[in-house]
């Protein structure tokens, strides 16, 4: 075992706080000691070490007879090797580019690890050890979380026209494909004009090109199931209050399609708009 870490003979005796290195039954987990109970440890930031992976927030080890408990002899408060434990994440590419992420990087590392430890993964080439539970924990570089763009859009249009009430309504742009295979798409910021409602979509990581625009205005909200009506008469992405029905049925099979559980009425021209004009 490294010089670094000190066995355990009785883990009651651990002080709430060190770093706590479990081994045998096939793992290797370590992390900051939470709680102490009869059947474990409560570890907070663990890390499988076997796997070089974060494993949990926090977890309780169930320890068996056959495995062995170490602690950290040193912490990131006290150690004299902590300036350049640091400065081995601070030099870390990724460290230097996530600004905003730097420090909970940080803390989460002198959580989980001690300096010692640090030194001794780089002496040894498994910086990986440490690289990787911290993409993982804080979901950056190659663990960054991405988003569902098609599950997103449609659940903020959702909201948006489960916000109505009481007359008012909404402007929204829509893609309508000429294909039945592709799938419709909605999107609003509310009475904004279209012009202004477009200029927003394309800074969204949803964007899409509309070929539609017009407004829904709730009718019914006390009722199951929600009604509205909708027209498609946007002057800039149509022909305003010369839309025909049509058009706007269009839009109500689309937006059917993609709510089931409301109900769409089609209006001509722009007979969905409220009291805030809206173009």
């Amino acid at each position: 075992m490294p010089a670094y870490l000190q066995k355990v003979d009785d883990y009651r005796t651990l002080a709430v706080g060190s770093v706590v290195r479990r081994l045998g039954s096939g793992k290797d987990q370590q992390g900051r000691l939470l709680e102490i109970r009869d059947n474990g440890l409560v570890l907070g930031n663990v890390i499988d070490l076997s796997a070089g992976a974060f494993a949990a927030d926090a977890g309780l080890l169930t320890l068996q007879p056959e495995d062995a408990v170490y602690v950290h002899s040193t912490s990131f408060a006290t150690s004299s090797k902590t300036p350049e434990a640091r400065k081995l994440i601070q030099d870390w590419a990724l460290f230097r580019s996530e600004t905003q992420h730097q420090k909970a990087i940080l803390e989460f590392v002198e959580s989980a690890y001690s300096p010692e430890q640090i030194l001794d993964f780089a002496s040894s080439d498994q910086m990986k050890n440490v690289f990787v539970p911290v993409q993982q924990k804080l979901k950056i570089g190659r663990f960054v979380e991405k988003i569902n763009v098609r599950k997103e859009r449609i659940e903020r249009f959702r909201q948006m026209i489960e916000a109505l009430h009481d007359g008012k309504h909404l402007t929204y742009l829509a893609f309508i494909p000429r294909e039945s295979v592709a799938e419709p798409m909605f999107y609003s910021i509310g009475t904004k004009p279209h012009r202004e409602t477009l200029a927003k979509l394309e800074r969204e990581e949803i964007a899409f090109r509309p070929n539609h625009g017009g407004h829904i205005k709730i009718v019914s909200a006390t009722n199951e199931p929600r009604k509205y009506i909708v027209d498609a008469g946007s002057n800039e992405f149509g022909v305003g209050v010369r839309t025909h029905l049509s058009t706007a049925e269009m839009i109500t099979d689309a937006l059917a399609k993609l709510f089931p559980e409301y109900e769409f009425r089609p209006v001509p021209g722009r007979d969905a708009y409220g009291v805030e004009q809206s173009y």
